[in-house]
């Protein structure tokens, strides 16, 4: 018997440095929906290699996290694993140092990395602090609108 679909929504980032956290920040908004049980949202942090084990059971994933792409402060990015294939990451020296550029070259390596969108939010301010910066703040609910969106989407190609 084949699985049941399941979307997996993965914020990720360190919240100990402010705009590094907007993915967690985003997940945590998210939780405060009313998903069905198909719809995980996941608080992946800084985990790294860990992550893996959490997406190879997906049938979709969202990913939300700081981007840099060189752009405006709060500035939100939608993209697929694949228009990262320029970027390949090194190997890193420890497991522990291993980002989620990594994880999503690993798990489509492996076969299975499920289909993926990526948004991404360019950070103000990287430094010690829990708060977001006040323009990344500012686009927070466009950004877990955005998710709302894919996830709406899903759910409707789905039957749920």
């Amino acid at each position: 018997m084949e699985a049941a679909p399941r979307l997996l929504i993965l914020g990720v980032g360190n919240v100990l440095l402010k705009d590094e956290g907007v993915g967690v920040h985003a997940v945590r908004e998210l939780k405060k929906r009313n998903y069905p049980p198909e719809v995980s949202i996941v608080d992946g942090g800084t985990a790294g290699l860990d992550l893996l084990y959490l997406v190879e059971d997906a049938s979709r994933l969202i990913i939300i996290d700081a981007t840099n792409g060189d752009a405006e402060p709060g500035a939100i990015f939608r993209f697929s694993p694949e228009e990262l294939d320029d970027y390949v990451p090194s190997v890193s020296s420890s497991l522990h140092q291993i980002g989620l550029l990594e994880v999503l070259h690993l798990g489509r390596a492996m076969g299975v990395l499920p289909p993926t969108v990526i948004f991404g939010v360019q950070p103000a301010v990287i430094d010690w602090g829990m708060e977001l910066s006040q323009e990344v703040s500012r686009r927070l609910p466009q950004l877990v609108s955005l998710v709302e969106e894919e996830v709406n989407n899903w759910l409707s190609q789905t039957g749920n």
